[in-house]
C-alpha cells in the first residue's frame, strides 16, 4: 500500500511540475521585467536571463519527461533495464547541460552560482544512481542465467 502511494504521488507531482514549468514559459518575460526594475544592478541582462531560461527550461522538459517514462517502468516492475539506464544517463547528462548554460550566465548574475552548483550536484548524484542501476542489472542478468 505505502509503495504505491509514494508511486503515484511522484506521478503526480511530475505532472504538476510539467503544468508549472510550461505556465512558466509564459510567465517568464513578466518575472523578467520585474526583475529588471528591481535589480540594483546598472546592466541589462533580461535577454540573456531569457535566453537561459528558455535553453533551460526545454532541458527541464525533457528531465520531466524521462522522469514521467521512468517511474511508469518502476510502476510496472521494470526496474533494472537498460531502458532505466539510459534514461538515468540521459538525466545526468541534462544536469550537466544546465550546470554549463548556467555557469555562462553567472559571469552576469554571481548567484546563478547556487542553481550551477545545484544542478552539477544533482548530476553527479544520478550518474552514482545510473551506475548502481547498471550493476543491478548485470547481477539479475547473472542470476537470471544461473537459475
Amino acid at each position: 500500500m505505502r509503495k504505491n502511494f509514494s508511486m503515484e504521488l511522484t506521478a503526480i507531482l511530475i505532472r504538476i511540475a510539467m503544468v508549472l514549468c510550461f505556465i512558466s514559459l509564459f510567465l517568464m518575460p513578466w518575472a523578467a521585467k520585474i526583475y529588471r526594475q528591481v535589480s540594483i544592478a546598472s546592466d541589462d541582462v533580461t535577454v540573456p536571463l531569457l535566453v537561459t531560461f528558455y535553453v533551460c527550461a526545454a532541458i527541464g522538459f525533457a528531465i520531466l519527461f524521462l522522469l514521467d517514462a521512468l517511474v511508469r517502468d518502476i510502476r510496472k516492475g521494470e526496474v533494472f533495464t537498460e531502458k532505466n539506464v539510459k534514461r538515468l544517463r540521459t538525466l545526468s547528462y541534462c544536469c550537466f547541460a544546465i550546470t554549463i548554460i548556467t555557469l555562462l550566465f553567472a559571469r552576469l548574475r554571481i548567484l546563478m552560482f547556487i542553481v550551477t552548483f545545484g544542478a552539477a550536484f544533482i548530476g553527479l548524484i544520478l550518474r552514482v544512481i545510473k551506475n548502481c542501476f547498471e550493476q543491478a542489472m548485470q547481477l539479475k542478468e547473472e542470476n537470471d542465467l544461473t537459475v
